[in-house]
């Protein structure tokens, strides 16, 4: 009995300290990282995009017509160039647009004349580009 009173294998419970100081510093980095994740979803700058307006593409399809497809002439002349037509020039468009009807109906149509996409070139650079 003697060899039993000798062994003390069981201790007593043992306090556990829960605080260290790894822990506050891992708690305030996790903090400021959630801090910043909304910081910079929120708060950013959004990249503007530029887009264009409908008389920005207009104007830019107007001055890259192709005068050798006459039909791509008579149709953009007719629908792009509407949106900068004034008082001024409304006659001499309506007197082009009326002579580039026979172009946009039909299915094999002849070339552009020259005197017509002249007129046309010259009609477009009198044209003032308000935007």
């Amino acid at each position: 009995m003697d060899e039993l009173n000798k062994l003390r294998d069981i201790k007593t419970i043992a306090p556990i300290e829960l605080f260290n100081p790894i822990w506050i510093v891992v708690a305030i980095v996790v903090v400021v990282v959630i801090l910043l994740a909304l910081y910079f979803l929120t708060k950013r700058p959004k990249r503007k995009i530029f887009k264009l307006t409908p008389k920005e593409l207009a104007m830019q399809r107007v001055q890259n017509i192709d005068y050798s497809d006459a039909k791509s002439v008579a149709y953009i002349f007719s629908k792009d160039l509407a949106h900068f037509i004034d008082e001024s020039n409304s006659k001499q468009y309506l007197q082009l647009e009326k002579e580039l009807e026979p172009y946009k109906y039909k299915k094999d149509i002849p070339k552009l004349n020259k005197d017509l996409e002249n007129r046309v070139k010259e009609f477009i650079k009198g044209i003032k580009w308000k935007i």
